[in-house]
């Protein structure tokens, strides 16, 4: 498997700008898009909430090895695309692509938890 330099260089050139907290020079974001963020953000906090209820009482009841380890690593990442979002709020996209993987985490997660 060949890696291409070029797009490496060119992801590690625009990664740092996508996820930087913004100065006093960048464009303040329009508050119909912090809005929109904080509500889809709230929505996953809720059903994050339900899907960590039934971790938990997958955790208690049933033993199975591969269990915990995978249902905490679907909490993390929908946890840090969550928290990302938050991050690249003054982008215009990347926040909806963020909050859309967090999504998916959390389906994936409420489809774990119910095996």
């Amino acid at each position: 498997m060949s890696v291409d330099v070029s797009r490496v260089k060119r992801l590690r050139r625009h990664l740092p700008d996508a996820f930087r907290l913004p100065t006093e020079a960048d464009p303040r974001p329009d508050n119909r898009q912090i809005a929109a963020v904080c509500a889809w953000a709230a929505a996953l906090g809720l059903g994050g909430m339900a899907v960590a209820l039934r971790a938990f009482v997958g955790l208690i009841g049933q033993y199975r090895v591969w269990y915990g380890p995978v249902v905490i690593t679907i909490g993390l990442l929908g946890l840090a695309c969550t928290i990302a979002a938050f991050a690249s709020v003054h982008r215009r996209r990347l926040p909806y692509a963020l909050l859309g993987a967090a999504s998916v985490s959390l389906l994936l997660g409420w489809i774990v938890t119910g095996l």
